[in-house]
């Protein structure tokens, strides 16, 4: 265990990965097991990281893909994103 409360990335690197994305506020856990919800600031960085991802693709001749799943959410809160049959939509609840 380092002295920021989770456990070294030398010992075990995926559970110091989730520890650090949950400590970090980026995601959470869902009801689905094995998903989580990603939080704004965590969507933020997977789009950076994507961004840059796409341009390395593109200079070796490579076509990045995408498979979008259909989910059915329930959701109490102001705004959130539900992914209806492959296409995010924003919810306002003003």
């Amino acid at each position: 265990m380092s002295s920021k409360g989770i456990v070294k990335r030398s010992e075990d690197f995926s559970k110091w990965y989730n520890e650090l994305v949950l400590k970090a506020d980026l995601a959470e856990h869902s009801d689905v097991r094995g998903c989580m919800i990603i939080k704004p600031y965590g969507y933020a960085i997977w789009e950076k990281i994507k961004d840059q991802l796409d341009i390395m693709f593109k200079e070796t001749g490579h076509q990045n893909a995408e498979r979008k799943v259909a989910a059915e959410v329930e959701v109490t809160g102001k705004d959130f994103v539900v992914n209806v049959q492959g296409d995010l939509k924003m919810i306002n609840d003003d």
